[in-house]
């Protein structure tokens, strides 16, 4: 919905499609419909004995004392965090329904909203791929738990000795679960910690979102360094938009491209979270993704419809 072209001198022209109201209430109504229908599509029961998560489960009740325990335990925190990651995304698919419809229309964020919504469902995709071994995904579980204690750490030292104190209990109760699991600390030349060993299975210390991001669908190459860019461009964005309201009696000209690109990268992250539910609980989940797909190729007609008529 923008198309900057070079005529015969030379000069560059802009053409820009502005975020009107019918395209931003259309939006907003697809965005509610995908966010409904991820949300209620998961059947009462999991799947049967092939499916990736009840394989773990065995591998892990096979193991002796206290590792067993240990890894059930990690196993169920896994879920605790996929759960939360699901309901973040659904949360930010929310607000980016009500987002698009704001005025003066919104310049950035229904890109920043939707990287959310992508980042979510891909941190989710990371530790419950079907595709790794059960070893390979405490791993990552582990390394993910030791950032977050790093992180605490650094937190603590702006608040004082008693929170420094507090997260020094945590800390060392992280690491008695890390051993009880057998998760085995990796370092580089120089003695840094680098990452977790799990039965040979190795991982860092954190989600490489731009490598997890080749899990979304082949139509969208590279969506997380489009959005990425879109955060930390803002300003230019921002100054873009007040130059193109220029002509007119708004404060702000939002590009319908935004709004467009933020659609599909929440259609296509959800779809991506779904499909790794789907296969690591072994679920049934019906027509969901074709319905989702239908929705979104609805929405796209629709759109260029609406921007064509903005155009007159």
């Amino acid at each position: 919905m923008t198309d900057d072209s070079a005529p015969a001198d030379g000069t560059p022209v802009t053409f820009t499609v502005p975020i009107s109201e019918p395209f931003a209430r259309a939006a907003a109504q697809v965005l509610k419909d995908l966010r409904e229908l991820a949300a209620n599509a998961f059947p009462d029961e999991v799947g049967g004995p092939d499916a990736p998560f009840r394989r773990d489960a065995a591998a892990f009740d096979a193991q002796p004392e206290p590792t067993r325990e240990a890894r059930r335990s990690m196993h169920g925190m896994i879920f605790d965090l996929v759960q939360l990651s699901w309901s973040n995304a659904l949360d930010h698919v929310r607000a980016l329904e009500h987002d698009v419809v704001m005025q003066p229309p919104p310049v950035w964020s229904p890109l920043t909203l939707s990287r959310a919504v992508m980042e979510n469902c891909l941190f989710l995709h990371y530790l419950i791929d079907p595709e790794i071994s059960a070893a390979k995904r405490l791993a990552r579980c582990a390394g993910l738990w030791r950032t977050d204690v790093e992180h605490m750490e650094k937190a603590a030292k702006a608040f004082g000795p008693a929170q420094e104190a507090e997260i020094a209990r945590t800390k060392d109760y992280v690491l008695t679960a890390l051993r009880d699991v057998g998760a085995v600390e990796r370092t580089n030349a120089q003695g840094r910690l680098i990452g977790y060993e799990v039965d040979g299975e190795k991982s860092g210390m954190d989600i490489n979102i731009t490598e997890e991001a080749k899990a979304m669908p082949p139509h969208l190459p590279a969506p997380y360094r489009i959005l990425s860019g879109a955060a930390h461009g803002r300003p230019w964005m921002t100054n873009r938009a007040r130059v193109l309201a220029e002509d007119s009696e708004d404060d702000l000209v939002g590009e319908a491209a935004t709004v467009m690109t933020a659609v599909v990268v929440v259609a296509g992250a959800l779809e991506t979270a779904l499909k790794v539910w789907r296969d690591y609980f072994g679920l049934n989940l019906g027509d969901t993704l074709e319905h989702l797909n239908g929705l979104y190729r609805m929405f796209f007609t629709e759109a260029v419809n609406l921007g064509t008529d903005s155009m007159r």
